[in-house]
């Protein structure tokens, strides 16, 4: 059994984790763990957690088609790995680095420390243009271009034989529901919406990004708005670059489309 590690990359396509999880052409499970100690971290908030839940949701629409599903853990990410190893003779995880806190670094040298004693390797795939553990700069600007500029991941989906599993570390019911309830006035999480909203931009919204990228009235509009989605990776810096960048539009817009891409640059400093 392998299991794909979901952390800040909740989507289905530009996925190296998923990519790789159906190349070992052995079963697997994604999951997704609510961690205690990361939601009461003061950078944490309950609009975060409706994101993050919404999200999934969104992800399990497009995989139920495969009989597939992202499992939930309300835990300490070491007690389900320590649960799961329990359950499954667990061979590979796969996951995509995390840039944190150090609270998530620690926990990171935990699940490495107890998948090594227990025989299972785990696979880590690089987040965006973010190179992790360099000692300076002078090679990121070339290192980011040839990552932007790579092929973007198709992901296909085998289908799923049942694979009975009981979860000890279910959404608690007042939890569950509290996280059901997304605020109308937000924009909508996942990866469907995140297409939609870098679409639209686009198609008519982003002519009027470098003109108004200063005014708040003006910018509802006109700005990219895919912020969260890039947060929590519904979609890839990779997957917007390029989407923009070859878009008919951009030879009509140049100023206000390459002014967005220098941003999406900047994100992965």
């Amino acid at each position: 059994m392998n299991i794909v590690w979901l952390k800040r990359d909740l989507r289905t396509q530009d996925h190296l984790s998923f990519f790789h999880a159906e190349e070992a052409n052995e079963a697997y499970i994604p999951i997704y763990i609510f961690e205690p100690s990361a939601i009461v971290y003061p950078d944490c908030s309950l609009r975060h957690l409706q994101f993050i839940y919404h999200a999934i949701d969104d992800m399990n629409k497009q995989l139920s088609k495969f009989n597939r599903e992202v499992l939930v853990f309300h835990a300490e990410a070491i007690d389900v790995f320590a649960y799961l190893s329990s359950q499954f003779d667990i061979n590979h995880v796969f996951s995509y680095q995390e840039s944190g806190i150090k609270n998530t670094w620690t926990r990171d040298k935990q699940i490495a420390k107890h998948l090594k004693e227990n025989g299972s390797s785990w696979q880590q795939y690089q987040r965006d243009g973010i190179l992790r553990g360099i000692k300076n700069r002078k090679t990121w600007d070339k290192e980011w271009h040839i990552h932007i500029n790579k092929t973007i991941v198709k992901n296909h989906f085998s289908v799923c034989e049942s694979t009975p599993f009981n979860n000890h570390f279910k959404l608690e019911h007042k939890f569950e529901e509290t996280l059901k309830n997304y605020p109308i006035g937000m924009q909508k999480p996942g990866e469907v919406y995140a297409w939609k909203y870098l679409n639209s931009f686009c198609l008519d919204r982003g002519k009027n990004y470098s003109r108004h990228i200063s005014k708040p009235k003006e910018s509802r509009k006109s700005c990219g708005r895919i912020s969260p989605y890039l947060a929590w990776g519904n979609i890839t810096i990779k997957q917007a670059f390029q989407f923009v960048q070859l878009h008919p539009n951009y030879q009509f817009n140049k100023r206000s489309f390459t002014g967005l891409l220098t941003r999406l640059k900047w994100h992965c400093h």
